[in-house]
């Protein structure tokens, strides 16, 4: 009998050692992130891995809420399928080859249609309709997403603090707009695809005293009001 553990224990010992010499065996880190394809920013999605080519491993992750990373372990020299899912956006599905070393996979996901909102980090001088420097790099990106969609319509929107007077507010709102429109229009966009409304300061973020929260009320975002 002990003769017959110690046959078993070496066919097993030599099965391990084989298959861990077999490719799609050793187990290797993924990581990534999922951003928004105009902004750039974090989003909070859904990720469904397959592997292939018959779906023997599936599996469910998500990617964090504030960074938009993750992560998954996964075999090496396989493939899968990885679909992935949030709402208020276009899901996509992709197909990744696992290697030794791997690049972070980064995720772009579209604004799903009429209705979506897009925060846009611009910067104005106080009190003006004055584009500052630093906003021009979020521009280019709402520039490059309207490029790559050629049949897309926005209605930029314009909203300002609603402390001092609403009426000087409602035309700062508007000036900011039809400046953002401008810029974008001046790189080749047609205005018929660029709508405008200004809220002035009727619409605040926060009604707290903070500059902090005076800044964010002060704000340019864009509604896609058509991606096909």
């Amino acid at each position: 009998m002990k003769g017959l553990f110690f046959i078993l224990n070496i066919i097993f010992t030599a099965y391990i050692q084989l298959a861990a010499a077999q490719p799609g065996t050793k187990w290797v880190e993924l990581e990534g992130k999922v951003i928004n394809k105009a902004l750039e920013g974090p989003i909070e999605a859904t990720l469904t891995l397959e592997s292939l080519p018959y779906g023997a491993d599936i599996r469910m992750f998500h990617s964090d809420v504030e960074t938009g990373d993750f992560s998954f372990k996964v075999k090496e020299n396989k493939e899968y399928k990885v679909k992935v899912e949030a709402k208020g956006y276009i899901a996509i599905e992709e197909k990744i080859e696992v290697k030794s070393k791997n690049e972070p996979l980064i995720f772009s996901l579209m604004p799903a249609g009429a209705g979506s909102l897009l925060r846009l980090d611009i910067n104005f001088k106080q009190s003006k309709a004055d584009i500052m420097d630093g906003s021009y790099t979020e521009l280019d990106k709402l520039l490059n997403m309207l490029t790559e969609y050629p049949n897309m319509e926005i209605q930029l929107e314009g909203h300002t603090d609603f402390r001092g007077s609403a009426s000087a507010n409602m035309r700062l709102s508007e000036k900011r707009v039809k400046a953002v429109k401008s810029y974008l229009t001046s790189k080749s966009v047609s205005s018929d695809r660029i709508k405008t409304k200004a809220f002035g300061g009727t619409q605040p973020l926060s009604r707290e005293s903070t500059e902090e929260a005076k800044l964010n009320n002060r704000r340019v975002e864009a509604r896609i009001l058509k991606t096909e």
